[in-house]
């Protein structure tokens, strides 16, 4: 389907909501004499399993179908009667129920092979993944760097977000995706595709909190979410099994790998008014033994966006491979190019500090007015905003080296290239007068070359069990700056908050050419964990990184500065189960950390400074039901923190000290409930800033209170229908070092639905959803300048998006 035909399908509101409409009736008359069965299929651990074939059958009926990739089945307008229900799968003892359909009721039944087949590997992917039965709740991480052990036995904050759960939000981005990780913010730096995730009040760094697949990979620039299978955060401190970071968490991305038997799935999607996109997800495996594995995720999306004259382009190309040397040995790979184009997007306010009362005490910042209505023409420019190419490629080959030890080794690519022209409106008075210019000396690429292996595996012996894991990580990024300043950089003109303006563009506008190798970092990290298990309920983690961080400063044509340093990153864990559900931890980390790196404006621009050290302490519980799950965390952390000082040269000045309560719950209740929420209290400030004004203030821009709930409801009496609904809350903010002004809190409500209905024997699923229903105005990130308020540095602050409705039709093959 080309993109004007998408768009003249879907132009018009009215058109959209009266088709879904018609859609819904006509399906619930269809449907008034039949039901639905649905469940998962799971291995005899409780694994789900994806592609595994399942057969609805009677004396005049067969119907047949495959689990998805979070091992879920379903069958829509099944006429009432008794059935045999089977599932099977290569490598599995084929399992086989009877089911009663009555009219119009609702079937729910899981399936649960009860042996393996020895003759035959199987490759179980959804062990890791989250369905809307379990409330979207994962209980194992990834294999990888924190083990094998099920989350309610790790002792840290984890939360993991399953492509089902992206997929049913209708999210694309980073920052639409941490809507639904309630306890996980961001920091927007040129806009809503470039940020970095944080939690617990520290953002994180280009490069040091992300992975893909356990590999690091840099963060700020373009990044598709309908790539990834599952994103996995840790809050906090992790450096003892990640190597050097700050610590504001890990993220880590894990890809969409090839499933074990044919998918396609076409999805055709639409956003704000005219935005149209087409999406072609498909995998599976080839020759007589399936020992060739593909996946591969194409997409392409354009059209006008909420600001008239605005417009958006993404253009995704994903490719996944594996092949089965043997029954120990695999080796996958995979490739990935996503760019994206905005122009016409609401650029973001700056605003100063006035003049100094006294010559040792800062100026109060400008007073931020209330947020403006994005849709207004000219907080943006039609000629400006941004184009990002990511392009990432990777390998990996793991080994069973026994039943209960894995190996794993692979090395990651990535290049990112950033041209950056986003209009920045500097505020210049408390009443809403700025003036405007094009964003100018940000980073125009980065490089990153990134390596991973580890052996996790278990011991028994002594009475004891220990899951062990051994590993070493590294990267090595390289950050680009500009040989010369851009010629863009001009004033383009002024206006007012409540009078935007659309300017002329300048006579000469900025390239992405002629620029040179400004910061490398060097970084590497080997680790051992060990999770010991004794007899009497206790349980105990200890786990270290040796790290090795080196630095080298550059300008255009020489080397500057540089840094060597290496230490260890240690963490200590002690664990009590009252039963095997319940754990409550106590944990301590320290963390070696490389340094932050100058921003594009200040004296030492693009410069990485020398490492220094974070530390943390964490008191925690956890649960894990059939029901509710649900943790909550205490926390303490402390860290330098990196500013601009007055002669504007990037350096230590301060330490930033927060010390916060977290909630987080996830599950079911009544069978037709889902919950997926959470809370967060946090006091985050700094200390030890040699002024008297701004020690011990709040952080700006960090509010005390945030909290999110997620919820889908499955109405009774319509087979496969179920409603959604989101509401986020974020408290006021402080808007300057010294906590005089503050920006007003907000909350914003998501509403929708969607349908799944069988059309030519295809399983057709129909999601609807409107984003921030009331069209609440409101930052959504405002950013700290510079704690001593006597230097040009500011404080940002970026428009969050309007009312946006989506609407997507998702068709299985």
């Amino acid at each position: 389907m080309s993109v004007p035909l998408l768009r003249s399908c879907v132009h018009r509101l009215t058109f959209r909501c009266l088709a879904i409409c018609l859609f819904v009736l006509g399906a619930m008359q269809a449907h008034a004499q039949s039901g639905q069965v649905s469940g998962a299929v799971k291995d005899p651990s409780q694994s789900l399993v994806v592609q595994a074939q399942v057969t609805l059958d009677n004396a005049t009926i067969h119907l047949t179908t495959a689990t998805d990739g979070s091992g879920a089945y379903g069958f829509a307008s099944v006429p009432a009667g008794t059935y045999h229900l089977s599932a099977q799968k290569s490598g599995f003892t084929p399992v086989s129920v009877s089911v009663t359909v009555t009219a119009q009721g609702t079937v729910t039944r899981d399936l649960i092979f009860t042996g393996i087949d020895s003759n035959s590997s199987v490759t179980v992917n959804g062990a890791i993944t989250g369905t809307p039965q379990t409330g979207y709740y994962v209980d194992h991480v990834q294999p990888g760097m924190l083990g094998t052990a099920p989350i309610v036995n790790q002792p840290t904050m984890i939360t993991i977000l399953p492509a089902d759960q992206v997929m049913n939000t209708q999210a694309k981005s980073l920052r639409d995706s941490i809507k639904y990780l309630p306890l996980v913010s961001f920091n927007e730096q040129q806009g809503p595709e470039i940020l970095r995730p944080s939690t617990r009040g520290i953002q994180g760094s280009i490069v040091e909190n992300t992975r893909m697949d356990g590999m690091a990979m840099a963060i700020t620039s373009a990044n598709a979410m309908e790539q990834y299978q599952t994103m996995l955060v840790e809050n906090g401190l992790a450096a003892s099994f990640y190597g050097p970071q700050n610590p504001s968490g890990i993220f880590d991305f894990t890809l969409k790998r090839p499933t074990d038997e044919h998918t396609t799935n076409l999805y055709l999607e639409q956003d704000s008014d005219t935005i149209g996109t087409a999406y072609l997800d498909t995998g599976g495996r080839l020759g007589a033994s399936k020992r060739f594995g593909y996946r591969s995720n194409l997409l392409y999306g354009d059209g006008g966006a909420f600001v008239d004259d605005a417009r958006m382009r993404r253009r995704l190309a994903e490719f996944a491979f594996d092949v089965r040397t043997s029954p120990k040995t695999s080796i996958d790979a995979h490739y990935s190019a996503y760019d994206i184009v905005q122009r016409g997007y609401p650029g973001w306010f700056t605003y100063g500090p006035n003049k100094a009362d006294t010559v040792d005490h800062p100026a109060h910042t400008l007073l931020l007015p209330n947020a403006p209505d994005p849709t207004r023409v000219g907080y943006g420019q039609p000629f400006a905003g941004v184009n990002l190419t990511t392009q990432s490629t990777s390998a990996r080959i793991h080994y069973e080296l026994t039943p209960n030890w894995h190996m794993m080794a692979g090395g990651l690519g990535q290049r990112l290239d950033r041209f950056i022209d986003t209009p920045v409106n500097n505020l210049t008075d408390s009443a809403g007068d700025y003036s405007t210019s094009l964003a100018t000396g940000f980073a125009p690429r980065f490089g990153t070359e990134s390596d991973l292996g580890y052996i996790t595996g278990s011991i028994h012996k002594w009475g004891l069990q220990q899951d062990v894991v051994i590993g070493s990580q590294g990267y090595k990024f390289t950050q680009y700056g500009y040989t010369s300043p851009s010629a863009a950089s001009v004033l383009l003109g002024t206006a007012n908050i409540n009078n935007p303006r659309v300017f002329a563009p300048p006579a000469v506008l900025p390239s992405n050419r002629n620029y040179y190798q400004a910061s490398i970092v060097h970084q590497q990290g080997f680790s051992i964990g060990d999770l010991i298990t004794f007899p009497k309920k206790f349980m105990v983690r200890l786990a270290g990184s040796q790290d090795w961080i080196g630095v080298d400063n550059n300008t255009a044509t020489a080397r500057t500065s540089g840094s060597n340093k290496n230490g260890i990153s240690p963490s200590a864990s002690v664990m009590y189960k009252p039963e095997e559900a319940m754990t409550i931890y106590a944990t301590f980390a320290s963390s070696l950390q490389q340094g932050d790196v100058a921003p594009g404006n200040a004296v030492n621009a693009n410069q990485a400074l020398a490492p220094y050290r974070s530390n943390e302490w964490e008191l925690g519980m956890k649960t894990e039901t059939q029901a509710i799950n649900l943790t909550a965390a205490l926390f303490r952390i402390q860290r330098p923190f990196a500013n601009a000082n007055a002669q504007n040269v990037f350096l230590i000045t301060g330490q930033q000290v927060n010390f916060g309560a977290e909630v987080s719950a996830q599950g079911t209740l009544f069978h037709r409930l889902l919950i997926d929420g959470g809370f967060a209290a946090l006091n985050a400030r700094l200390n030890d800033t040699g002024i008297a004004a701004t020690n011990g203030q709040r952080f700006v821009g960090t509010p005390s209170y945030k909290s999110g709930l997620y919820s889908e409801f499955i109405v009774p009496g319509v087979a496969n229908l179920t409603l959604t609904g989101d509401w986020q809350f974020v408290g006021r903010r402080p808007q300057d070092d010294e906590n005089v002004n503050y920006t007003r809190g907000y909350n914003t409500f998501d509403f929708g639905f969607r349908y799944a209905h069988q059309v030519l024997s295809k399983m057709t699923t129909l999601r609807f959803t409107t984003d921030n229903l009331g069209n609440i105005r409101y930052y959504s990130t405002i950013g700290p300048g510079d704690i001593t308020g006597t230097n040009a540095s500011s404080n940002t602050a970026h428009i969050g998006p309007p009312r946006i409705i989506s609407t997507s039709l998702q068709i299985a093959f």
